[in-house]
């Protein structure tokens, strides 16, 4: 196994921190180093730390020493899974999952049948750190330049997109180094079993509720823009504005995503709809805009929306008047990359 580069970007830091670190060496140098030798980094290292005051910068000194050296304890280990893959045009997911923080190094995996079409991802909470790479014919290894920290108990996903049909094994070996904690899972938020607007916490003039079809492994997002301001499931909280319910599938459930906002009357809500996992449905997606009045919540819009089995488009499907509540129907695909871009 080779060793892994690391690159510091020391533009990453504080412009202050920076400033101040690079004037303390500066001001050190001038006076103990009339020539800089790079043969002896180690020392320089040590020369470094002797120069940054020990109370004030002493977690700065332990997060530079982890970052150049990668100083994780933990023993190299590797995990390997088999999938059977079915002559169907699917995608197949396989999970890994640890009971204690681990950072991945790299991945290698092999089949007994190739084609030209088939693409796989490795997926880590909805983050997808390789997105439908092409394979090799001959088996490959993805060595990562950077430790990758994985919480405990979080699962990771190897998903092959059998786009070919083509029926096979796969086996796939996850490297990673094992660390020595357990970063605590978030506290679990208690949900209503199949939640409504009614279940909505924070208070709200506008509610966006987006049903898809029951029996199904596809993953449906709503998305929304106010101006400047976006959430969607990574970002499910901006001012007075709230993805409220986020579901990844309806086999076990069939809960709707759900959004709320409050205020905002000079501004529009934009609505998207995204196919995350590009499974394709049968039925069109139901979405449903609600107005809170004193007397109650009144359904003001109901529409039927067919969206493309192309993960890599999103449909603007709406946008509503904050003030006057005039909807306007849009239903265009636009890319996703350029529609990301953007925000």
């Amino acid at each position: 196994m080779s060793l892994s580069k690391y690159i510091i970007n020391f533009e990453e830091l504080a412009d202050e921190l920076k400033k101040r670190i690079l004037k303390l060496i500066d001001d050190e140098l001038r006076s103990k180093y009339s020539k800089l030798n790079t043969n002896d980094i180690e020392g320089l290292l040590e020369d470094l730390k002797e120069l940054l005051p020990s109370l004030q910068y002493n977690m700065l000194k332990k997060k530079i020493e982890n970052f150049i050296y990668y100083n994780y304890n933990g023993m190299q280990k590797v995990d390997s899974k088999l999938l059977d893959i079915p002559p169907i045009i699917q995608e197949n997911k396989e999970d890994f999952i640890f009971d204690k923080d681990v950072y991945l190094t790299g991945l290698h995996f092999n089949q007994t049948g190739w084609k030209k079409e088939d693409t796989y991802t490795l997926e880590i909470n909805k983050n997808r750190i390789i997105n439908n790479a092409t394979i090799k014919e001959i088996g490959e290894h993805k060595y990562f330049n950077t430790f990758y920290k994985v919480n405990a108990n979080t699962p990771i996903s190897f998903i092959l997109h059998n786009n070919s049909g083509n029926s096979r094994q796969t086996m796939v070996d996850l490297e990673y180094l094992i660390g020595e904690i357990v970063t605590p899972p978030e506290p679990p938020i208690e949900e209503p079993e199949t939640p409504t607007i009614d279940d909505i916490l924070n208070d709200w003039d506008i509610a966006v509720v987006m049903q898809w079809e029951a029996n199904t492994m596809a993953d449906i997002d709503l998305h929304a823009v106010i101006g400047d301001k976006y959430i969607y499931f990574g970002n499910k909280e901006e001012w007075n504005f709230f993805l409220n319910f986020d579901f990844r599938q309806h086999m076990t459930n069939q809960n709707p995503e759900i959004l709320s906002v409050k205020g905002y009357k000079n501004k529009k809500l934009e609505i998207y709809i995204h196919n995350f996992d590009g499974i394709g449905l049968n039925e069109p997606v139901n979405l449903k805009i609600y107005e809170k009045r004193p007397y109650g919540n009144n359904l003001i819009k109901e529409l039927n929306i067919d969206i493309s089995p192309s993960r890599d488009v999103i449909r603007e499907t709406i946008q509503i008047n904050l003030n006057t509540l005039e909807i306007k129907e849009i239903n265009r695909d636009i890319n996703l990359e350029k529609f990301l871009g953007g925000r």
